[in-house]
Order: structure tokens, then C-alpha cells, then sequence
């Protein structure tokens, strides 16, 4: 799965205020942030909605909670399952403790498993 993960995505920390993060990813092409702790821990993440929301609250504040992750190990064909049936347009890889190793968009990883297919 290595080559199939993006590293260039946007990270924030707990203590980053929203208006900071919608100026940072303003010219990146993302719309999201994931929000990890001094190690690297993945503990939530920011959305579209709520970054480009009204409110300028700390990344804490406004976090979705643990969101759904995959480890470096899982197979192509399950991750692309995976992110069919729960309508997911990406996940975030982690390590076994929850750090952060990148995002496996699900067009990346449906182009990689067709690759493998033929």
C-alpha cells in the first residue's frame, strides 16, 4: 500500500484555531485536517463544514473525534471495500499505536486495484 499513501496532507495540532487552518489549506486543494498530538497520534479531524464554519474555535473544539483509520498492512482490495460500503472518499493510515502515516484517497486506491487487475 505504500505507494498508493499521500503524505502531503494537512495536519494541525489540538491548539490550532480554525481560521488559522482554513488559511493554511486555503491554497492547498485539500479540505480537510487531521489533528494529532505531540507524537504524531491521530486524534481527530476537521472537515470541510467546519473548517470554513463561522466559528474560530481551537482544532479541539471543533474535531470529529477518532475517525475511522486503516494500518499500513491492510490489503488493497479490502481498503477499497472498506471505503465503498461506508462511502468514504479517503483514510487515514496509521501504525498500530495510532500515529499518523498518511491518506489513501479511495480514487487512488480504485485506480491502483484496477492497475493490479489486469
Amino acid at each position: 500500500m505504500g505507494a498508493h499513501v499521500r503524505t502531503d496532507v494537512p495536519l494541525c495540532r489540538l491548539d490550532d484555531r480554525l481560521h488559522d487552518v482554513r488559511d493554511r489549506l486555503e491554497d492547498s486543494g485539500w479540505d480537510t485536517c487531521f489533528v494529532l498530538d505531540e507524537r504524531g497520534v491521530v486524534l481527530g479531524r476537521l472537515g470541510r463544514r467546519t473548517i470554513h464554519g463561522r466559528e474560530d474555535v481551537s482544532a479541539e473544539d471543533a474535531m470529529t473525534l477518532g475517525p475511522s483509520t486503516i494500518r499500513p498492512s491492510a490489503r488493497l482490495g479490502d481498503m477499497v471495500e472498506r471505503m465503498r460500503k461506508q462511502n468514504l472518499t479517503n483514510l487515514p493510515v496509521t501504525t498500530s499505536d495510532g500515529r499518523f502515516v498518511g491518506l489513501v484517497t479511495r480514487q487512488d486506491a480504485e485506480e491502483a486495484l484496477r492497475a493490479s487487475e489486469t
